[in-house]
């Protein structure tokens, strides 16, 4: 499953030059897929986390807002990160 992940994050075009992975943590957990989007700037960036966030909130409930904001931002941090 890590794999298909790797291979998904990999498609995606390249973040723009000078984006930082610890940044794009930071903006993920606070903000969501709406500032991983402005921030990498593709639409790919703000479907991905926000889909994940409500499906970790039909599961888990209350709680799956926390674990969309940590998803959000690891999200962010490794979409970085394997292109550097």
């Amino acid at each position: 499953m890590i794999g298909g992940i790797e291979r998904l994050i990999r498609a995606l075009p390249e973040p723009r030059y000078g984006a930082s992975a610890n940044v794009a943590a930071v903006v993920g957990f606070l903000f969501g897929g709406i500032g991983l989007a402005i921030y990498l700037r593709t639409v790919a960036d703000f479907l991905i986390p926000v889909g994940i966030a409500l499906a970790a909130i039909v599961l888990f409930g209350d709680p799956g807002w926390f674990a969309g904001a940590v998803i959000a931002g690891i999200y962010g941090y490794f979409r970085v990160s394997l292109h550097e």
